[in-house]
């Protein structure tokens, strides 16, 4: 009896999202401005070990060691992206 209820349901879903344009919508947008979604990308990957060394900086009054973790983070997301990513766009 579950199967036939997970059958009307996944029909009724596909049926739905059948009759939205919702996706071709949002790739149409994304499209439209994939500089911009690029940049974005670009710059989240490139300052976020920033963020979080702030993040941790302000955390160390509080608790040390949550304050060392995040620092541990950051130091990671720094390597991560200036040598393990060889094909980042930020480095230009």
């Amino acid at each position: 009896m579950s199967r036939k209820k997970g059958t009307r349901v996944k029909k009724a879903v596909e049926k739905i999202l059948d009759k939205t344009t919702v996706d071709e919508k949002v790739v149409k947008h994304v499209n439209e401005n994939r500089s911009l979604y690029n940049k974005i990308l670009c710059y989240t990957k490139c300052y976020s070990g920033y963020v979080l060394a702030l993040i941790s900086g302000l955390t160390f009054c509080s608790n040390t060691w949550i304050g060392l973790g995040l620092l541990a983070l950051s130091a990671g997301w720094a390597y991560w992206v200036t040598h393990c990513n060889k094909n980042t766009k930020c480095k230009k």
